[in-house]
């Protein structure tokens, strides 16, 4: 794992934290953006100096995948989803796309359609002569988040999206 400070964090806009930590009570929750872990997500918290909890997802690359072998695997600690989690998440995504005139505005009415905030957003000329387009958009759970990446799969010249 990275030097606690070198992991990006941001927090949740609003309303509680949402996450249980085995443990752990009245602690500061962030949640890592290496992963943007959002509710639905397998997740676990990491024990950061200083600055409370930090929340990943279990699959994320920062996360090992056999603590025994890891420098304090006393600091992961058991992370669990409030069922009552209602508030909104960033999510990025790449979008990989042919390059043509319009798409952008495709996507964008897309996502305006299901009344999702686009955050952050940019694309590029890959090598091969498409486009990639990586945006961050807010999202309140994994199902909306898939949601939105099943729409946009569905525009005219998007080749793939993830998250």
């Amino acid at each position: 794992l990275p030097e606690d400070d070198k992991i990006k964090t941001s927090r949740r806009k609003s309303g509680s934290d949402g996450v249980t930590v085995s443990g752990i009570d009245n602690c500061l929750i962030k949640f890592s953006r290496c992963c943007n872990p959002l509710p639905g997500d397998n997740i676990i918290g990491f024990i950061t100096r200083g600055h409370g909890v930090s929340i990943h997802k279990r699959d994320c690359p920062n996360v090992p995948s056999d603590f025994s072998k890891c420098d304090e695997p006393q600091r992961w600690v058991a992370a669990a989803w409030n069922t009552d989690v209602k508030t909104e998440f960033k999510a990025s995504l790449i979008i990989t796309c042919l390059s043509r005139i319009g798409l952008m505005a495709d996507v964008s009415v897309q996502l305006a359609a299901m009344k999702v905030n686009i955050n952050e957003i940019s694309s590029r000329e890959t090598k091969d002569g498409r486009s990639q387009i990586s945006m961050t958009i807010t999202v309140s759970n994994v199902d909306h988040l898939k949601n939105v990446i099943a729409r946009l799969k569905k525009v005219d010249g998007v080749l793939s999206v993830e998250r």
